[in-house]
């Protein structure tokens, strides 16, 4: 079974570089693992296709703002949940359903398995590359 990981996310914008920290790390853990493989992404629409063609299972790692649960809580969701994400969304691109639906229509292969973990973030505003404490704390146990 082929799996990949995609961590999402701007490492640029504080807590929204969760899933590129998270990313980071699994690509030192699998970096020789034949079945595995870790992408840090900054894109969503189109760019999924090439992310998730040919794999039979995929996780995707990104930061979430619901503001209804605690910084550092892990909500663990099937890929549809993703639909309304900033990222998966954009006027200049496709939305991360209709990647998948167009992508399945060509017949590109596209993992059945689509499982999200989605970080609750404190700040995805403020131009830095630190993590909140307890969102790094949330990045590692992801990782784990």
């Amino acid at each position: 079974m082929k799996i990949t990981v995609i961590g999402m996310g701007n490492e640029l914008l504080s807590d929204d570089g969760a899933g590129i920290c998270a990313a980071r790390h699994l690509q030192t853990i699998f970096q020789d693992h034949p079945c595995v493989h870790v992408e840090a992404s900054t894109w969503g629409g189109f760019r999924f296709i090439d992310l998730l063609a040919g794999y039979d299972a995929a996780i995707i790692i990104d930061a979430i703002q619901t503001g209804r649960k605690p910084v550092g809580y892990i909500h663990r969701m099937h890929a549809e949940a993703l639909i309304h994400s900033v990222r998966m969304i954009s006027f200049h691109d496709i939305n991360f359903a209709t990647a998948l639906s167009f992508a399945r229509a060509l017949e590109i292969p596209m993992p059945e398995d689509i499982t999200v973990f989605a970080i609750e973030v404190a700040d995805i505003h403020t131009i830095s590359e630190n993590l909140h404490p307890l969102v790094m704390n949330a990045v590692e146990r992801c990782v784990e």
